[in-house]
């Protein structure tokens, strides 16, 4: 990203294709969708509320920033296939409707890296923080592969994820409340 300009990096990966990546990156960018982070955020309210909270809270204010920005600041950053349109023809995924505004930063990404780096916080197993870390990035690199945004939209979105994500961890992590170690099964089993 440092040494080319961010159409010129798009090109370069834009000509890597083929029908099991498609199917594979159209399906793996679900996975940064803020459905993915409602599903996590339920289960977790099973586990233990302190866990669900700052994963909720984390992703809620890292898209809240996200948002704000590519409607505000950035609205008027165009996506790969507005910006090439009629200069260059890309490659598109079928199957994928490819907007043409609000590229910057990257909404999928964000949640990505906000729903991943949140859940390891939670784990001591290495394994287990190496596979959550590859998500997000496979998220990441999704938006790319499937033409939905830049490099450095995603690039953004991993930023502000992470840096939400930790001040938030910091924030609700000794929180002194009860009730944030229980969890619906204790709640259920108490009665």
């Amino acid at each position: 990203m440092i040494s080319t300009t961010k159409h010129q990096l798009h090109l370069l990966f834009n000509q890597f294709h083929n029908s099991f990546l498609d199917s594979f990156f159209y399906y793996a960018t679900f996975l940064g969708d803020g459905i993915a982070a409602v599903l996590v955020v339920i289960m977790f309210l099973v586990v233990k509320y302190r866990i669900a909270l700052i994963v909720a809270v984390s992703n809620l204010v890292a898209a809240l920033i996200t948002q704000t920005l590519k409607h505000t600041i950035f609205d008027d950053v165009v996506r790969p296939k507005k910006f090439f349109e009629g200069i260059q023809d890309l490659y598109f995924v079928p199957g994928v409707e490819n907007y043409m505004y609000n590229s910057f930063p990257s909404g999928h990404t964000t949640c990505a890296f906000a729903l991943y780096f949140s859940l390891a916080l939670f784990t001591k197993n290495k394994w287990i923080e190496l596979l959550l870390f590859s998500i997000a990035l496979i998220v990441g690199y999704s938006r790319v592969y499937l033409s939905q945004h830049f490099f450095v939209d995603i690039y953004a979105g991993s930023i502000i994820g992470v840096a939400t994500t930790l001040l938030v961890y910091f924030l609700f992590r000794n929180l002194k409340a009860q009730w944030l170690d229980k969890s619906l099964i204790n709640s259920f089993n108490a009665n």
